[in-house]
């Protein structure tokens, strides 16, 4: 099957703060699946739907402060595991500064 997707997607372990916005707004953390130039994996509550645009601060492991980033999620489905994070989430980059994704890249490929 020829690979649709416009970017590599990269294993990642980034540890990921994640928060939503509005009036029952969320904030927890996580460990990212995958990432590419345009988005993310990530385990997510249940709550987290299609749509929603959710707040990351993802950390690089570089010793440095973690990257802050706008995101739209573009999919969930549910885990193929037994979790505490029932679903997984494709996360969209809405906001981010460019060098800040060519810092995340860096330390996965």
């Amino acid at each position: 099957m020829k690979e649709r997707r416009r970017f590599p997607r990269y294993d990642s372990s980034f540890e990921v703060k994640y928060a939503t916005k509005g009036k029952a707004s969320l904030e927890s953390y996580t460990v990212s699946k995958n990432i590419s130039r345009i988005g993310i994996c990530i385990p997510v509550s249940r709550i987290i739907k299609s749509g929603d645009v959710i707040k990351l601060d993802i950390d690089p492991n570089d010793n440095k402060c973690p990257v802050a980033v706008v995101g739209k999620v573009a999919w969930t489905k549910e885990a193929a595991r037994p979790a505490l994070l029932e679903v997984d989430a494709g996360v969209e980059f809405v906001k981010i500064d460019p060098a800040e994704v060519e810092r995340l890249l860096k330390t996965v490929y």
